[in-house]
């Protein structure tokens, strides 16, 4: 059940970032040559967190963890062979940089482009991903994301019907502050109000 709930935490995070991404179109303009999407990453930054969270099997709110402690309830046929369907993609192999790479490796580079994007260039993970792969690859990581936050969605409403709660879960309670500490003077607190 914990498994379940990590998921749902997480599945939290990927409609919120789905919701940013149909609120806020992208500014296309030309750069280096290339039509370029200057929000791109930031929009991006959003979603892949989750959803790569949910794509690691180690992770405690991953998909396949998910998927396997709602083993028994009904209706997940079509989120298991949608699931499927992803990952027979992510086998599959696509022609980049003169040579076959398997699809899972570039949605891989792109969510670590994308999760630990600076917009300062400190960390170049996204300049490595496009002198690795080339342009090709922003569409296909981003096309393949998006696939996955489908899937995952489709197996956060599943789970939802099986706990019995929202599909949109509220937020959490905020936690109270702590308490005063006993060895501070009364009028320090006072004055620091």
């Amino acid at each position: 059940m914990e498994a379940l709930r990590s998921f749902r935490r997480n599945a939290v995070h990927v409609r919120k970032a789905l919701e940013f991404m149909a609120q806020e179109p992208g500014q296309v303009g030309v750069e280096r040559g290339y039509l370029q999407d200057a929000g791109l990453m930031e929009r991006y930054k959003r979603l892949s967190i989750p959803v790569r969270r949910a794509l690691n099997v180690t992770d405690r709110a991953s998909f396949s963890q998910a998927l396997e402690a709602l083993a028994g309830h009904d209706g997940l046929g079509r989120i298991r062979t949608a699931w499927e369907k992803l990952q027979a993609e992510l086998d599959s192999t696509v022609g980049l940089g003169g040579g076959k790479v398997p699809r899972r490796q570039i949605l891989s580079d792109w969510l670590d482009a994308a999760a630990f994007y600076d917009t300062l260039e400190r960390d170049r993970a996204y300049d490595r991903l496009i002198d690795q792969w080339g342009k090709a690859a922003e569409g296909i990581g981003a096309q393949l994301t998006e696939q996955a936050a489908e899937v995952i969605i489709q197996l956060d409403e599943a789970a939802a019907a099986a706990l019995g709660e929202p599909v949109i879960l509220p937020p959490p309670p905020k936690t109270p502050p702590p308490p005063p500490d006993p060895d501070e003077k009364w009028w320090k607190r006072l004055l620091r109000i």
